[in-house]
């Protein structure tokens, strides 16, 4: 079954990435579950500046459209069209670069420094490896084939506490 599902993730991103292109949105990713006992099939869209609520309804259309004509998934399932998030994975090279500078979160395959978590600003993408300048250990390179998930880690603003009206 996962070969098969390889495949309609293939084969969706061959038929979707020009109607999504042709939008002047990047097409994020492109994942294929079964989840609760239906399968999902969901493709995360971005643009530079963020996605609306109408492009995600206008792109769901078309695509909807679209797979129902060439049919590359043969049995039941629900198209589910979102942003990536705040938060969101980095699936591919662009998306190392684009967070450049930026503050990340990597879990790795093996451990090193005693951990397999390593939170800090990706500091630089090369060819065969990435660094981060972790805010425990300091830098740290990873091999791609070490990174089992990586993801935008977006730092959200803790609620203040109000300081209370004091008049004497």
């Amino acid at each position: 079954m996962d070969f098969a599902v390889q495949d309609i993730i293939r084969q969706v991103t061959v038929l979707a990435s020009p109607v999504i292109e042709e939008e002047g949105i990047e097409l994020w990713g492109v994942d294929f579950r079964s989840e609760g006992g239906r399968w999902v099939l969901r493709l995360t869209l971005d643009r530079e500046g963020g996605i609306s609520l109408d492009d995600l309804t206008r792109v769901h259309r078309q695509l909807s459209d679209l797979l129902d004509a060439h049919d590359p998934v043969p049995w039941r399932y629900t198209l589910e069209i979102s942003s990536p998030g705040v938060n969101r994975p980095l699936l591919r090279f662009s998306h190392y670069q684009r967070y450049l500078g930026k503050r990340v979160r990597i879990q790795t395959r093996q451990p090193q420094h005693g951990r397999r978590v390593f939170v800090g600003t990706l500091h630089e993408v090369r060819e065969t490896q990435v660094a981060l300048l972790d805010n425990e250990v300091g830098e740290v390179w990873i091999s791609w084939d070490d990174i089992a998930k990586a993801t935008a880690e977006y730092d959200f603003p803790m609620p203040g506490k109000k300081k209370k009206n004091t008049r004497h």
